[in-house]
């Protein structure tokens, strides 16, 4: 499993836009539980995640998934986001 940025984080320069590019999600639509889909390019699969945290200084979103216990990425690589659905990360 890829951390997105993890160099960048551990730098304090992955710092987020409180909205994507096409401004379809804002960083205030999210809260703990909703489950993501989160794709870093084109040719990977989307990974699926579950909101743990939002760092509204930074503008990150901190999920879990299947095989991370804490992962982060900005609002440019999420690519769906739902309410919480129970075996979202098992499915």
């Amino acid at each position: 499993m890829k951390n997105v940025g993890l160099d960048k984080i551990m730098d304090k320069e992955l710092m987020g836009r409180p909205f994507d590019q096409y401004r379809c999600f804002y960083i205030k639509d999210f809260t703990k539980g909703d489950s993501i889909r989160v794709k870093f390019s084109k040719d990977e699969k989307s990974i699926r995640g579950v909101v743990i945290d939002v760092d509204m200084t930074n503008f990150n979103i901190i999920y879990k998934t299947a095989d991370d216990e804490e992962s982060r990425t900005t609002l440019e690589y999420v690519v769906s986001l739902e309410e919480y659905k129970p075996n979202w990360l098992s499915e």
